[in-house]
């Protein structure tokens, strides 16, 4: 496996001084004790560019929020998890996180939380219908686009992909690929795409899923 390269460039920042230096021996020198701010990078274009920039850290919760500004607009979205201890849980939500999973199923079955509750099946079962879910859901709201963050039910399970032993040992796994293959199939008839989106910036995230 290839070494990750190491910073060949240290931008700092301190009260009364800024500058770029090539090691990380000379950009301590300028910072210990005060208050500063520093940085390393792999270009010297790249230090000037965050010096320039106002030396400002990388807010990580901020990103996020900006990706999903980026999703889009009328899309519905599904997920999984198990993270409660009571069994799986599935959610349908659109672009702000607002649950819609109850405009597929009957009042009786959504949690308080807004979700479809299967206390005795896998997180890849949820998954799936989830993704079940979400057909139905956007059909209702007429939305062209579908996203997800399992791999496994958008490129294969809800394609009718289902390994042989896999479709043996589990009949109702195999009766819901069945259907959901053949609402992915009448969906994109219709012009609409089930596309993937990273669990970190997904609206319909449980709170359970770790990058």
């Amino acid at each position: 496996m290839a070494k990750k390269k190491k910073n060949s460039f240290y931008a700092y920042r301190t009260d009364d001084n800024q500058g770029i230096v090539s090691s990380w021996a000379e950009c301590e020198a300028k910072v210990k004790g005060r208050r500063a701010r520093y940085k390393g990078f792999k270009t010297e274009s790249e230090a000037r560019g965050w010096l320039d920039g106002g030396a400002v850290y990388e807010n990580k919760a901020i990103k996020k929020e900006i990706k999903r500004m980026d999703l889009p607009d009328g899309a519905v979205f599904f997920d999984a998890g198990t993270g409660r201890g009571n069994g799986t849980e599935v959610r349908v939500s659109d672009k702000n996180g607002t649950p819609l999973t109850f405009m597929a199923l009957d009042e009786e079955d959504v949690t308080p939380e807004g979700n479809l509750l299967l206390p005795d099946k896998t997180n890849n079962y949820g998954e799936l219908m989830g993704c079940f879910l979400a057909l139905q859901i956007a059909r209702e709201l007429d939305s062209k686009t579908i996203m997800g963050d399992s791999k496994l039910v958008i490129d294969f399970w809800s394609r009718g992909f289902l390994r042989k032993e896999t479709a043996l040992k589990d009949p109702p796994l195999t009766e819901l690929v069945k259907k959901v293959k053949k609402e992915r199939e009448q969906f994109e008839s219709t012009g609409g795409r089930i596309v993937h989106v990273s669990g970190s910036i997904n609206p319909a995230d449980l709170g359970f899923h770790k990058d």
